[in-house]
């Protein structure tokens, strides 16, 4: 699965030798990094770092001390960071993470990668560090579902809770206006449940304003031909991987959004699941992201 594009293997086995620090959390969107980088022939110190490591690849913000650790016991050893998520609300409302210092560590990286042209411009924006920047974009975490895919008539929320978003409320409250059945995951559901969720909604809808990806349920829910609704935000990064397949509402009018959703809600399309598929099979496979990382890595090392 995935583009032709995509650089062969082999290219990492003919002797040359790579070994990184890969500071991380525990996540679905980042555990499969470690035997994909390892199956080229790169040693992967995780959460650890020797002094003959040629980077540190940090994968998340919620790691940044773990970096600064890892960056002062080797101020030597160019930094990597992933950069998921970067949002306009973080200043009023940081949680428990320090934005402050992560900026500091993305200042001191010899390169930012990010999921989404749209956290570029956060990036740039909050820390005039878009020069620094390259999009590689994540995998989705496809799934082969065995079950009927059916429209059992409601509609899907695939993200989390993002209530200091503008944008934050629309979806219940026009579905409670509009007396649309909603689902919301959170979450909170065995991954059997949130896969048959996915397969008998009748459309996914992320309401938000700003999402580094709109949120990679989105495609899989698209693999299996469901509609996609989002906004046509400069700060939706859906935008970077649906293109003009998804069906767009005016991100600063929510009675247009309203309008949107009861539109697709009484005329929902039908699309053709092999097309969708076809699609979804450009999207880069977690093989696919992690070599085109490990080829970035090279060039910078080789320059």
């Amino acid at each position: 699965m995935g583009s032709s594009t995509w650089h062969d293997p082999i290219r990492f086995n003919m002797g040359k030798k790579m070994k990184i620090s890969l500071i991380k959390p525990n996540s679905v969107n980042v555990d499969p990094w470690v035997p994909e980088f390892r199956s080229l022939g790169i040693n992967v110190l995780v959460n650890n770092i020797d002094s003959d490591c040629d980077f540190i690849i940090c994968a998340s913000h919620s790691q940044v001390g773990l970096l600064k650790n890892a960056h002062y016991r080797y101020p030597k050893t160019p930094i990597i960071n992933y950069n998921w998520d970067l949002y306009g609300w973080i200043w009023k409302n940081p949680g428990t993470y320090d934005w402050r210092s992560y900026g500091e560590m993305l200042f001191k990286s010899t390169e930012i990668w990010c999921p989404s042209n749209e956290v570029i411009k956060r990036t740039e924006e909050f820390f005039k560090l878009g020069y620094k920047c390259k999009v590689i974009k994540t995998f989705a975490r496809f799934f082969n579902y065995d079950g009927d895919i059916t429209d059992n008539r409601y509609v899907l929320n695939p993200m989390r809770p993002y209530i200091f978003d503008k944008n934050y409320g629309w979806l219940k409250k026009a579905c409670q206006e509009l007396d649309i059945p909603l689902k919301e995951s959170n979450h909170s559901l065995t991954e059997k449940e949130f896969q048959k969720t996915i397969a008998q909604c009748s459309f996914l809808c992320t309401e938000y304003h700003e999402a580094s990806t709109g949120g990679l349920t989105l495609l899989e829910g698209y693999r299996l031909s469901k509609p996609v609704i989002v906004s046509d935000s400069e700060y939706m990064g859906a935008r970077d991987y649906f293109g003009d397949r998804a069906i767009y509402f005016d991100d600063n009018n929510y009675h247009n959004f309203k309008f949107t959703l009861n539109k697709v809600w009484n005329n929902t399309p039908v699309l053709n699941i092999e097309e969708c598929r076809a699609f979804t099979d450009t999207i880069p496979s977690v093989k696919e992201m992690v070599m085109q990382m490990a080829n970035r890595l090279w060039e910078i090392k080789n320059k």
